[in-house]
C-alpha cells in the first residue's frame, strides 16, 4: 500500500499538469475525505452485515477458530483480515491526505520562515528609527549657519520639517515591514488552522473505521464463542488492539516544521491578545 502512495505521488508530480488540474484534484480528495465522515458505518452493525458475521464465527468456531497463538491471544484468520483491513484503509487516508497537502507543507515552511525572517528586519527597522528618532531630537534647537537672526520658533520649525524628512523613509521602511509581516502571519494562521483541520478529520475517519471493525469483531467473537470447542476458556471479549501506523508515518516527516509552527502560532495569539487589552 505504502508502495502504491508513492507511485501515486511519482506519477502526479511527472504528469506536468498544470496548477489548476493540480488543484482540482486536491479538491476532490478533499470532498472524498470529509465524505467518508459522514459516510462512514454508524454506531451499530448493520442487520444483513451481522447475520455475515455469525455465520462466520459460527463457522470458525466449529472449526476451532479462533487459536490461541504463542503469546497467549485468541486469533483467527478472519480477525487477521480484519486488522489487515484497517491498516490497508488508514495506509491510504493518510497517503491521500499527504498527497492532496505536499504542496501545502513546503508552502507553510517558506511562510514560517519569511515570518523569522521579516521579524528579525523590522526589528532592525525599529532600531534605526529609534536612533534616528533620538538623533533628530537633540538636533531640533541646533542652529545651522546663517540661521543666527531667526527666532527659536523659526529655527524649531525647520529642524521640525528636515526631521519629519529624514524620518519619512525610514518611517516607510518599518510600515511597510509591519503590513509585510501582518500579511504573512494571517496567511500562516490560515494555513496552519487548515492543515491542523485536515489532520484531525482524517484522525476522526480513522477512528470511526477502527470502532466498527471492533464492534464488527465482537458480533464475529461472540458466534464463534458460542460454538467454540474451547469457548470456556477463550476471553469474554476478543483482546485485540488496532494500531494506526500510518498516521505516525504521515506525521513523522512534518513534526519539526509542525511544531516550529506551533511555536509561531502561539506567539500570533499572544500578541493578538496583548493588543485587545490594550
Amino acid at each position: 500500500m505504502r508502495d502504491n502512495i508513492v507511485n501515486i505521488t511519482n506519477s502526479t508530480v511527472s504528469t506536468g499538469r498544470g496548477k489548476e488540474a493540480a488543484s482540482v484534484d486536491r479538491e476532490k480528495m478533499r470532498k472524498q475525505r470529509h465524505k467518508k465522515v459522514n459516510t462512514g458505518k454508524g454506531k451499530r452493525v448493520g442487520f444483513f452485515e451481522s447475520i455475515s458475521l455469525k455465520i462466520k464465527g459460527f463457522c470458525d468456531g466449529r472449526k476451532g477458530f479462533p487459536r490461541k497463538t504463542d503469546d497467549k491471544d485468541w486469533y483467527s484468520p478472519f480477525m487477521n483480515q480484519e486488522v489487515n483491513s484497517f491498516e490497508e484503509f488508514c495506509s491510504h487516508t493518510w497517503g491521500s491526505l499527504q498527497i492532496e497537502n505536499e504542496g501545502e507543507y513546503a508552502r507553510l515552511e517558506e511562510l514560517v520562515d519569511g515570518i523569522r525572517q521579516k521579524k528579525g528586519l523590522l526589528e532592525t527597522a525599529r532600531a534605526d528609527l529609534a536612533v534616528t528618532v533620538k538623533k533628530e531630537n537633540d538636533s531640533e534647537v541646533v542652529r545651522k549657519k546663517g540661521e543666527d537672526k531667526l527666532t527659536d520658533a523659526q529655527v524649531r520649525s525647520r529642524r521640525k520639517t528636515e526631521k519629519e524628512k529624514k524620518l519619512a523613509p525610514v518611517k516607510s521602511k518599518v510600515a511597510s515591514l509591519e503590513q509585510e509581516l501582518k500579511d504573512a502571519e494571517e496567511a500562516f494562521s490560515n494555513l496552519h488552522s487548515k492543515l491542523v483541520e485536515d489532520d484531525n478529520t482524517t484522525r476522526l475517519i480513522c477512528h470511526r473505521v477502527r470502532d466498527h471493525i471492533l464492534m464488527r469483531l465482537d458480533v464475529y467473537w461472540n458466534s464463534a464463542l458460542r460454538h467454540h470447542t474451547e469457548g470456556v476458556s477463550m476471553p469474554v471479549v476478543p483482546m485485540i488492539e488496532l494500531k494506526d501506523e500510518a498516521e505516525e508515518a504521515y506525521l513523522r516527516p512534518h513534526k519539526e516544521l509542525m511544531k516550529r509552527a506551533a511555536a509561531i502560532h502561539d506567539a500570533i495569539q499572544d500578541d493578538a491578545e496583548e493588543k485587545e487589552v490594550a
